[in-house]
This record gives structure tokens, C-alpha cells and sequence, in this order.
């Protein structure tokens, strides 16, 4: 695949290792070419390396199998999963980065392994949440946006119009950890 459809999060194929890409940078010195700057992190050592890419560059994906599986619990920074054949994973929140705080039981995730060891959590796009912690939203405050931020379920805070409140189910985006939309009853 090209290097310019890369996106974070894919992981792929370098020097014999596997890395998944943490961030994409795009460069342009002076009157060369346009370049992308990947930091790239690998899974077996969980080191990080920057590495410089034409556009146009082909680079391998990795061969990964994807399947579903559960979440369970989180403890001590790791969150811990189920799969379909009732094997047990863990994997550290660090590696899942702040999506961890949107993992829920009933969440349809799919796990991403290489040579049967769990190496990552792929999110749905979207998912509903409960809000159960919300200040009041006090309209004709021109100093403030007309957002607030409220507590979800799992925990986690995001960031929402003025006329949600507690007890309303709202639709996030994974892929940005934004709102969307409250859930029509």
C-alpha cells in the first residue's frame, strides 16, 4: 500500500518487525517533494522510531488476523478480553491509548493478533453511552462555547451540546472521540 493511505493506527511490515503507526507528520523542505514522517512504535519491544516516507512509497501492511472479542474488566492500567473460544487476553491501556476509557461490555470490538498474541483493539466507528454526570447548561453565556463537558458511563468525559443531560443517551464517533448525537427514543 501506498505510504499516503496510511493512516494511524495500521500497523506495518519493516526490517523483518511489525509497527503500528502512532503518528504521521507531512513535511516539505524547501522546493523538494512533499515527504511523510512516521512515528512508528514496535509491537514486540515497544519502541519508538521516526522513519521518512515518499508519498508514493509502497510499504508491506502487516499480516494480521482480526476476530471478535469481549471485553471484560480493566485493572491495574490493563484491560482484559474474551474471545469467542473462551480464551482470556490482556492487553496494557497504554497500547489501546485513551479510547481505553470507552470500553463497555456490550461494545463490538475486534481484536488484532499477530502469531496468536493480542497486539490491539480495533473501536467501532460509533457507539451509544449513558451520560451520568452533567453540569447545567446555562444559555447566554457568551464567554463559554456553547458546549459542555459531561461523564459517560465507562467514565470517560467528553464534550457536548448545552441541552444534553444526565440519564440521555448520546451516539459518540471512536475515531475522533467526539459527540454525534443523543439516541431518539
Amino acid at each position: 500500500m501506498k505510504a499516503k493511505y496510511l493512516k494511524v493506527g495500521a500497523f506495518i511490515e519493516l526490517d523483518n518487525n511489525i509497527f503500528q503507526i502512532i503518528k504521521i507528520s507531512h513535511t516539505h523542505r524547501g522546493r523538494g517533494k512533499a515527504e511523510l514522517e512516521f512515528k512508528l512504535k514496535n509491537i514486540k519491544t515497544g519502541s519508538v522510531i521516526s522513519k521518512v516516507f515518499n508519498p508514493d512509497e509502497e510499504i508491506e501492511e502487516a499480516d494480521l488476523e482480526k476476530r471478535k472479542i469481549n471485553f471484560l474488566y480493566l485493572k491495574n492500567d490493563k484491560a482484559y478480553f474474551l474471545d469467542e473460544s473462551n480464551q482470556k487476553y490482556e492487553l496494557s491501556t497504554e497500547i489501546i491509548g485513551e479510547k481505553y476509557k470507552f470500553l463497555k461490555k456490550d461494545l463490538d470490538l475486534k481484536g488484532i493478533f499477530y502469531e496468536s498474541k493480542l497486539i490491539g483493539v480495533e473501536f467501532p466507528i460509533k457507539a451509544v453511552y449513558e451520560v451520568i454526570s452533567a453540569p447545567p447548561g446555562i444559555k447566554g453565556d457568551s464567554e463559554k462555547s456553547n458546549y459542555k463537558i459531561v461523564t459517560l458511563d465507562t467514565g470517560a468525559e467528553i464534550q457536548v451540546p448545552l441541552f444534553i443531560n444526565v440519564k440521555d443517551k448520546i451516539i459518540v464517533n471512536l475515531e475522533k472521540l467526539e459527540y454525534v448525537e443523543r439516541v431518539k427514543e
